[in-house]
């Protein structure tokens, strides 16, 4: 049991994954390949145990929505990383009847991986919640245990500012692919500056014409992370319109 629901852990071609079942009757969806109702599903793309009640998950549960996750942190998303979350997906849609669009949560340095995501598959994503994401490596100094990952290997020269893979730079093609987004930031963060990231993300985006709703807290920094209870309608009809 997670948080009074059913998850359900299992191993996919080596990587921890698991799916957590809502309490009702699964949120019927579009249609998957197979012909049959689609199960609707929030998919976090790191640190799915941060803040659940202030990311309202539970209440997201308690209108049918399944929970997902796979380990893919030491990808960074970066080919590799998109190719596993693909066949992640791809497993979920096809064998388990979820949606074919994923409905993507990204958390810091899950924001970074579900814009790379998105950018790769863009026909795999309907909606994304960013929430303090980590959105462009420039201004950015990760902790020594995290570092960059696989991207430190192909580190621009002329630094990361205009570095086209970047998501504050793929955020027009976002826009363009129809993607929704949800993006929530403290205005006080100093370990992922929102001039740099967030703010700098939707500027772009709406200016492509994107479809952004904007939530800012001027009171917090990088955590906590989520929204606060009179803000929850917000993250709920985000993903349930």
């Amino acid at each position: 049991m997670w948080h009074g629901y059913r998850r359900t852990q299992f191993d996919f071609n080596g990587r921890k994954a698991w799916v957590v079942e809502p309490s009702i009757a699964p949120l019927a969806g579009a249609r998957t390949p197979r012909g049959r109702d689609g199960m609707q599903w929030i998919w976090n793309m790191l640190w799915p145990d941060c803040n659940v009640e202030r990311m309202h998950v539970t209440d997201l549960l308690k209108r049918g929505f399944h929970y997902a996750y796979i380990d893919l942190f030491d990808t960074r998303m970066d080919d590799a990383g998109v190719a596993a979350a693909s066949a992640f997906q791809s497993f979920l849609v096809m064998e388990l009847g979820f949606t074919p669009k994923a409905n993507l949560v990204g958390i810091s340095w899950g924001g970074f991986m579900a814009a790379q995501y998105a950018a790769a598959k863009p026909t795999n994503v309907a909606k994304i919640y960013f929430d303090n994401a980590l959105l462009t490596f420039d201004g950015y100094t990760p902790p020594a245990k995290i570092g960059l990952g696989p991207w430190e290997k192909s580190a621009p020269a002329g630094g990361w500012h205009d570095e086209p893979r970047m998501p504050v730079n793929l955020a027009p093609a976002l826009a363009q692919a129809g993607i929704k987004v949800l993006l929530v930031y403290g205005t006080s963060d100093i370990a992922v500056k929102p001039s740099a990231n967030s703010a700098a993300f939707v500027a772009k985006f709406k200016a492509a014409g994107g479809d952004a709703k904007v939530l800012v807290h001027p009171e917090y920094g990088h955590h906590p992370h989520g929204v606060e209870s009179d803000e929850k309608n917000t993250v709920i009809g985000f993903f349930a319109d």
